[in-house]
């Protein structure tokens, strides 16, 4: 395909992101599609980032997790494979050209079902399993892309197709840099499979003081292998893991609860003020009261629009 054709069929895509996402975050009539909109750039915010396919149709974005930081755009798409709290920011964004994306979700018997059936080969697999890295956007796959959107416009159309065009992204991305770390998720005995179960347990339950020594249990792992392992898979120890969801729900019951800073630390766990402000200054840029003063001058609302929608 030439680079005409390939630049013919991204204006294509931009486009129906645009018709089919006046906001900034639509959940479309395809239950596994959500698309995003932004006309600016967002401040950098902590997210949970789910087992998906993130692609970039317009602008950039830069996300980073523990001493990892990510930047892509409309070249590169993003699998993520396992529940991982992060910041992320969009870069890149005008009125003129807006941060356009696309969020396909998936299961790791969706996966596993395409491997299956395709004998889709995992290639070479990496010393270190991380459960977030980027591929290559290729024409193919913006192409199921671009057919999954066109579904939209018709509810047969999309009764059919849309689960059939699933299953080819899917295959496609089982193609890409990143296939390897598809086929460790879609194997429920997989190494990454089991930390994930730990993850969902720790993400349940992380206001809680849930005993740390209970979670190789969870993954069915010996203690040293499951502590080297969820740093693999995630850059972080299970400490550090809570931390985020904790500073996460803070920051919550400050902004929409007016918790005063103290009080919101304390409910998600710290006993002191000091460690709960550093540690906030060294996710969010900023001690915490300085932080919501900063938001409630913008107005709640209005930054909530402007940053936090495009990440529903």
């Amino acid at each position: 395909m030439s680079q005409q054709a390939d630049a013919t069929m991204l204006g294509d895509v931009q486009s129906l992101v645009r018709a089919h996402c006046p906001r900034k975050s639509t959940r479309t009539a395809v239950d596994f599609l959500t698309l995003y909109r932004s006309e600016t750039t967002t401040d950098p915010l902590l997210v949970v980032y789910e087992p998906r396919l993130y692609i970039i149709i317009q602008g950039a974005k830069r996300i980073r997790i523990h001493k990892s930081s990510f930047d892509y755009d409309q070249n590169h798409y993003l699998v993520a494979t396992v529940d991982l709290p992060l910041s992320g920011h969009i870069t890149r964004a005008t009125p003129e050209a807006p941060y356009l994306a696309a969020c396909i979700a998936f299961t790791p018997e969706e996966i596993a079902n395409v491997i299956a059936e395709t004998r889709a080969d995992p290639g070479l697999r990496s010393p270190l399993h991380t459960s977030l890295g980027l591929s290559a956007v290729t024409p193919d796959l913006l192409d199921a892309l671009r057919r999954l959107l066109i579904t939209l416009g018709n509810d047969d159309d999309r009764a059919f197709l849309a689960p059939m065009l699933k299953r080819e992204i899917i295959y496609r991305a089982l193609q890409g840099d990143q296939r390897h770390v598809l086929h460790e998720i879609a194997d429920q005995k997989s190494d990454a499979s089991r930390i994930n179960r730990a993850l969902a347990h720790m993400r349940a339950h992380f206001m809680e003081e849930t005993d740390a020594s209970t979670l190789p249990g969870l993954a069915g792992m010996g203690r040293s292998t499951f502590y080297r392992k969820l740093q693999e898979v995630t850059g972080l120890s299970p400490v550090q893991y809570r931390k985020r969801l904790r500073l996460q729900e803070a920051r919550r019951l400050m902004l929409y609860e007016n918790r005063l800073a103290a009080d919101a630390g304390f409910a998600v766990g710290y006993e002191s003020p000091s460690q709960f402000t550093r540690e906030y200054r060294s996710i969010f840029g900023m001690p915490p009261h300085q932080d919501v003063s900063r938001i409630r001058a913008i107005g709640i609302e209005r930054y909530r629009e402007l940053n936090e929608a495009v990440w529903v």
